[in-house]
């Protein structure tokens, strides 16, 4: 029988494999590839590593046959609660090992005022998570390479940008990301700066966050975001763009990117602000 346990750093590793077989068996079963980068395992030691560090009783793993077979990993900052990873090896799925997992993460958020999950396209997925009452929100993701996106004045960020970064987060979610950012950062992902009006963080060619003050600065902050990517000749993504941020289409399809839908829905309910403008963290919603 499998067993559910709380999730150890020492998990960390067979944790990052488990997403590569997790990920990789979804993609072939619906025909479409993601095209953002893959997590390198110093990566995942970073994330996981700071989830375990700040919410040890919302990470939980599976066991079968002596390996992990699953994870759910839930993180609550002030009254939000979100789910930021949920995978199940393939050859395990339909054992009620990811319904377990579910339930105790789920349970961790008892309390909050509000939940946010990024889904994949998993159709499993979508029913659990509909079934714990949440509002689905289709997306579409931007990719392509960018072409002749004018300069703004975004800059490189910093350690000193967090108060930034948390005025803007309690404008469009009412909750700050506090040091997730600096975790972020030290994954490899670079935050970017709009002086007094909205920040982002890209690795690569991936838009991994975005928050403004208003519809124009983040359309500001997504153009620097694509401008620099055109310097780099990477290959843009842009995801979660959903109903609320429509903001963002124009500023993509300027740039020369097409709508896919390679992405999942996101899901929201109760208090998570307003919610935009905003383009949400996988890793830390």
């Amino acid at each position: 029988m499998p067993t559910v346990r709380p999730m150890l750093e020492s998990d960390i590793p067979a944790v990052h494999d488990l997403m590569g077989a997790a990920f990789g068996d979804l993609e072939r079963r619906l025909g479409a590839k993601y095209a953002g980068p893959s997590p390198q395992l110093a990566q995942s030691r970073i994330r996981f590593g700071r989830v375990l560090s700040t919410d040890p009783e919302g990470s939980w793993v599976a066991e079968r046959f002596g390996r992990v077979a699953g994870c759910a990993s839930a993180i609550v900052r002030g009254h939000l609660w979100g789910l930021s990873m949920f995978i199940v090896d393939p050859d395990a799925q339909g054992t009620g090992i990811g319904r377990e997992l579910l339930s105790r993460a789920a349970a961790y958020g008892n309390g909050c005022r509000g939940r946010i999950i990024l889904a994949s396209r998993d159709p499993r997925a979508l029913s659990s998570y509909a079934r714990l009452g949440l509002e689905l929100e289709p997306s579409v993701t931007a990719q392509g390479v960018p072409r002749g996106v004018p300069l703004t004045d975004v800059r490189p960020g910093g350690a000193d940008d967090l108060p930034l970064t948390e005025e803007i987060d309690r404008q469009v979610r009412g909750v700050p990301h506090g040091k997730d950012i600096l975790a972020m950062v030290a994954g490899g992902q670079e935050l970017l700066i709009a002086p007094g009006r909205g920040y982002a963080l890209r690795l690569g060619g991936a838009v991994r966050l975005l928050a403004a003050a208003d519809e124009q600065a983040a359309a500001d902050v997504l153009r620097g975001a694509l401008a620099r990517m055109e310097g780099e000749r990477e290959s843009a993504h842009v995801e979660w763009i959903t109903a609320r941020q429509q903001w963002a289409i124009p500023v993509c399809l300027e740039a020369g990117l097409q709508l896919t839908t390679v992405g999942g829905p996101v899901f929201t309910s109760g208090d998570v602000g307003p919610f935009r403008p905003y383009l949400p963290s996988g890793s830390y919603l």
